[in-house]
């Protein structure tokens, strides 16, 4: 137990080199990676950081340097989680110099490592005074915490997800939870019952946002909800084959909602021929989700969804901009509905990009 009495995360270098009885110069040692600390000293100085949350004050360096705050670009769960594609990153940053490159701002991208004193914390540049504003680009977990602290602190800032716990939060994005209301509801009027829906994010934000929309489309129209119709995926290839065959191997099973994100009708059609089936009115019909429009993930869907994902990150982006010169005052609240295309089966359209890595 540390013998000075100071809140987690207000913790001074000064505390720090008090605490143990050594100088400041030695914790500095420590903090940036040079030589001439001991093993033990270094351990037991970096197990204390640890221990009190302690963040450097990257503003106070600046000073020193005379190297401005930069606004931040940081990702809140791994790539082994949302994997993230080449074209997406390269999209976010084309945006992202729209807003503020061009002013000649410094953008720093946190790729936030989940090794060392700060692990996972994805706001580390706004403790570390790094961020004067921060774009938090990705689904936030469901039992997120850091984002509340975030909002109390006062940083501007913008997150491309929702959270229940911070209903407030100033947040971009598309109404996950109606697109999968409107999915299903347009399968049930087809005169569906048991339909199966292939669902990305488990344990993230927008995984649950779907659950809600399935759920209370099925409700309104009196039809038990069944468990073993729903499917979490991870985005890879295999995931959604193996996935897609899994739920229309279930008895009874007409209709699917694709709701992974993955954009891959290859993968639903070899899915659906490991369960016997193949997708189509005569077979099992197919709503897919994209985030372009008037793209075609699989001919065979009746219909798909277009998820403006891309357009509600501009404006948000460009909103926090408006925030930060001065421009515009008040919360970001950017929520995109969803639009239902009905195709006609078998009509050729462009297949989008993905959002997401695919191997």
């Amino acid at each position: 137990m540390p013998k000075i009495d100071k809140p987690r995360g207000e913790w001074t270098i000064h505390d720090i080199a008090r605490e143990l009885g050594v100088s400041a110069k030695t914790v500095s040692r420590v903090l940036n990676h040079k030589d001439g600390v001991g093993a033990e000293l270094r351990e037991r100085i970096q197990r204390l950081m640890a221990e009190v949350g302690y963040q450097p004050h990257l503003g106070a360096r600046s000073l020193r340097t005379r190297i401005s705050t930069c606004i931040g670009v940081t990702m809140p769960v791994g790539p082994e989680s949302v994997p993230l594609s080449q074209h997406f990153v390269l999209w976010i940053i084309e945006q992202i110099y729209a807003a503020f490159g061009r002013l000649g701002e410094y953008v720093c991208l946190d790729l936030n490592p989940r090794a060392g004193v700060d692990a996972g914390d994805y706001s580390r540049g706004i403790w570390q005074h790094l961020f004067k504003a921060c774009v938090i680009a990705g689904p936030l977990p469901v039992d997120d915490r850091i984002l509340r602290r975030i909002h109390d602190s006062g940083t501007r800032y913008v997150v491309f997800s929702r959270l229940d716990s911070v209903p407030e939060a100033n947040c971009a994005v598309v109404d996950y939870e109606r697109a999968a209301y409107e999915s299903t509801r347009f399968l049930i009027e087809r005169g569906h019952r048991r339909i199966a829906m292939l669902r990305s994010f488990e344990g993230l934000n927008p995984g649950l946002e779907r659950l809600r929309g399935y759920q209370r489309a099925l409700k309104e129209a009196g039809i038990p909800f069944d468990e073993r119709l729903i499917r979490s995926t991870g985005l890879s290839a295999e995931s959604v084959i193996a996935g897609t065959h899994f739920l229309l191997a279930q008895e009874g099973v007409t209709a699917l909602i694709d709701s992974s994100g993955m954009e891959d009708g290859e993968s639903l059609r070899e899915g659906a021929a490991r369960a016997g089936k193949r997708l189509g009115r005569e077979g099992i019909e197919l709503v897919a989700w994209s985030y372009q429009k008037d793209m075609a993930v699989c001919t065979e869907a009746s219909a798909h969804v277009w998820l403006p994902m891309r357009e509600s990150a501009r404006e948000g982006i460009m909103m926090l901009a408006d925030r930060i010169y001065g421009r515009a005052e008040g919360p970001i609240r950017v929520v995109y509905p969803p639009v239902l295309q009905d195709y006609p089966i078998g009509q050729l359209l462009p297949t989008p990009k993905r959002f997401f890595y695919q191997e």
